[in-house]
């Protein structure tokens, strides 16, 4: 017995070994057990239908060697939540192939964006779900990643041993094995898989002083650590190699993951990693607070700064004290992804605070729990706020996030409509219209002065959504392609999130995603488009 959305085999009748990939920071969701027959690179997910999966048809509608291209414009990194939800939600799906064309190719390029999504945990599911074997040598690749990444070095050597390949061997798959052969102190056989990476320039002068090191070879002068991928960090925690300066510059999420998982690590790179693996939104709010407040008192420096704001939080939890350490870690957070990071993570500790400092720091607080996502904790700390005197100006936004997060729909739109426009100055009011642009977009009527005030108040810029996405967008939403015209709303709205488009980019994207029955995620689109403000 093996779920449909949870084993993996290529449909060329050959198995495969699916990467295993740590996601956005929660655990895989538990999954629907049904008799099946053959498994295939598609059918397998980690998502069950009744915990988000998308319809097993998504993929019906849709040209495989476009899909391939699909996958590959997704980002490798997602500075907006509801982004990231949406991609993760059709990546994550199992479902049907598309028919004709290379469908195995295409499903090489979602197991590949699962893997730059940094995604370990789910992929992990998937692999362990496609039973027995594996030797597609690209999905193998991925596969072994993962399994780096969550510290499943037995699981991520054997994956390297038993791919199949051909007369010569992928580098990335020599590089385990001489890591593998290392790490277990068999130096003649490192060596060898070493020189064969030589021989295919896939071992530069890091790798071979980090296996010398690992293997314990004599007079070998260690380099620094390298933090760019999960094989790098396993064997730079192997090897003792100490971080040099700015050691996670180039870090992909999976190394993220890797490095923040491993108790070897150096610990404030470990934190450093930890905290960026959770704002990618790779591991979840309860593993990284576990993470950093292991972190030792003495240790000082090279902290993220939410490590200070945690220790006051833990230190007198639900108080002031904890109230202002809260509202000064989301006043330093500038960026909005920064901002809903620091928000996700803090989102229990707000919810228990019993008084803000200040009406100011109410306003924050509500605005906070609603980019963490809880219209319910939203709706009554918007209340709490504006109870304290919260400015009314700044109010007016949140109470159209709220409606575009819970249903915007007859008089709730109207009256946030009328709300955001009556309460916003003469420098807000353009803001003000791209919000009402927006809620227009999720169903809420345009009446007479509304649609008034929209052509009086031109909405504030931003930067267009990518043309070519946008027009095959239309084109899926016409043909009723559900899973591909996912991934082109991902691909249009890129990795700034809708924070950085213009109304009618933002507007755009919300109709086709409700087009192609993607309610939930159009209203996370537009909420955080409208939490965000309006860009300049």
């Amino acid at each position: 017995m093996v779920t449909r959305s949870f084993a993996l085999a290529l449909t060329a009748g050959v198995l495969l070994p699916v990467c295993a990939y740590a996601q956005a920071g929660q655990n895989p969701a538990p999954m629907q057990v049904q008799q099946i027959g053959e498994l295939n690179a598609w059918t397998v997910g980690a998502l069950s239908r009744s915990n988000g999966a998308l319809p097993e048809d998504i993929w019906a509608r849709s040209d495989p060697a476009f899909l391939a291209l699909a996958f590959d414009r997704l980002p490798a990194v997602y500075d907006s939540p509801a982004t990231l939800a949406l991609a993760r939600r059709v990546l994550l799906s199992g479902a049907e192939p598309p028919r004709g064309g290379d469908a195995d190719a295409a499903a090489r390029e979602r197991f590949e964006a699962l893997g730059k999504m940094g995604a370990a945990d789910e992929l992990a599911t998937m692999a362990s779900g496609a039973g027995s074997a594996s030797t597609d040598v690209a999905i193998a690749q991925y596969a072994a990643q993962a399994e780096l990444a969550r510290g499943q070095r037995a699981q991520a050597c054997n994956r390297g041993r038993n791919a199949a390949v051909g007369e010569q061997v992928p580098p990335f798959l020599l590089r385990l094995r001489a890591y593998c052969a290392a790490v277990s102190g068999d130096r003649a056989a490192a060596d060898l898989a070493l020189e064969l990476a030589r021989a295919q320039n896939a071992a530069d002068a890091w790798y071979t002083g980090a296996i010398a090191a690992t293997g314990g070879a004599p007079g070998a002068r260690p380099p620094a650590a390298r933090y760019d991928n999960s094989l790098a960090v396993q064997l730079s925690i192997a090897g003792g190699l100490r971080p040099g300066p700015n050691p996670l510059a180039n870090a992909s999420t999976l190394a993220l993951v890797a490095l923040a998982r491993n108790e070897q690590a150096p610990q404030p790179q470990r934190a450093q990693a930890a905290a960026l693996a959770f704002r990618r939104g790779v591991i979840s709010a309860q593993e990284v607070r576990t993470i950093l407040a292991a972190t030792p008192a003495e240790i000082t420096q090279a902290l993220p700064p939410i490590v200070v704001t945690l220790r006051q939080v833990t230190a007198s939890p639900g108080s002031m004290e904890a109230a202002t350490a809260i509202a000064g870690a989301l006043r330093q957070s500038t960026a909005y992804a920064d901002f809903a990071a620091v928000a996700r993570f803090f989102k229990a500790d707000i919810a228990a605070l019993q008084n803000a400092p200040d009406a100011a720091a109410a306003v924050l607080f509500a605005r906070a729990a609603l980019a963490a996502g809880d219209a319910q904790l939203g709706q009554r700390l918007v209340a709490s706020a504006r109870q304290a005197g919260g400015d009314e100006a700044a109010l007016a936004p949140l109470d159209a996030a709220l409606v575009a997060l819970t249903g915007a729909r007859n008089d709730q739109g109207s009256m946030a409509m009328q709300r955001r426009i009556d309460r916003a100055t003469a420098q807000q009011a353009r803001a003000a219209a791209r919000d009402v642009a927006i809620l227009a977009a999720l169903g809420a009527p345009l009446e007479g002065g509304t649609q008034t005030f929209l052509l009086a108040n031109p909405p504030q810029g931003g930067a267009r959504a990518e043309s070519g996405a946008m027009l095959a967008l239309a084109s899926a939403v016409e043909r009723g392609a559900i899973g591909e015209g996912a991934l082109l709303a991902v691909a249009a709205i890129g990795e700034g999130g809708p924070a950085r488009l213009d109304a009618e980019s933002v507007e755009r994207v919300i109709r086709a995603l409700r087009g192609l029955r993607l309610e939930d995620e159009a209203r996370r689109v537009a909420a955080e488009a409208i939490l965000a403000g309006a860009p300049s």
